[in-house]
């Protein structure tokens, strides 16, 4: 595996991931082993994270491959493409991602913050809110919704929901948009 590759996954799982944790521990009156429990049992919060987040991924897709997004989906294609995809590596880098990012921002930041401000934080950081290019902002509001959606499967049923949403998400999308250079 590429070794950017590699530590961008180390450091986005373990970054995001320990200081979600950090902030659960901390800041709120929740003990980790519930927090990790939540109210679901884990194996029902996978089976239903990984068809949402699947789901929201063929939404983003549609968003994606409309007519006036052709521009946008070429440069961001080539951008992703930039990097040494194998299936492996997408499913890598798509689990140190939900892991560590929803750690942070479901499990950390949505307690302290809600589910709406940390779904526009989350959005704004990764760039899809611009107001100088409308069009990666419809896909912003888009996001900003299903991020919202992940929120709300994580109050509900517990983090490993948001955790297999957010990567399996990921993977459909670099599955799709690394498919032509694989």
């Amino acid at each position: 595996m590429n070794p950017d590759m590699r530590f961008l996954g180390w450091a986005t799982l373990l970054g995001f991931g320990l200081t979600g944790l950090g902030l659960v521990y901390f800041f709120q009156e929740v003990p980790l082993p519930v927090l990790l429990t939540g109210p679901w049992p884990i194996p029902e919060q996978l089976l239903l994270g990984v068809p949402a987040g699947a789901l929201a991924a063929l939404l983003a897709k549609w968003i994606i491959c409309r007519p006036f997004f052709s521009r946008e989906r070429v440069k961001y294609q080539g951008l992703i493409n930039q990097w040494p995809w194998t299936p492996g590596r997408i499913l890598f880098i798509s689990f140190c991602a939900g892991v560590g990012e929803e750690l942070f921002f479901r499990a950390g930041l949505q307690p302290l913050l809600g589910l709406w401000t940390t779904s526009l934080l989350f959005v704004l950081l990764h760039g899809y809110l611009n107001p100088f290019n409308w069009k990666i902002s419809i896909y912003g509001l888009a996001m900003v919704g299903l991020i919202a959606f992940f929120g709300y499967l994580f109050q509900e049923t517990g983090i490993f929901t948001a955790m297999a949403a957010h990567a399996a998400f990921d993977a459909v999308l670099l599955f799709w948009l690394t498919s032509k250079t694989r």
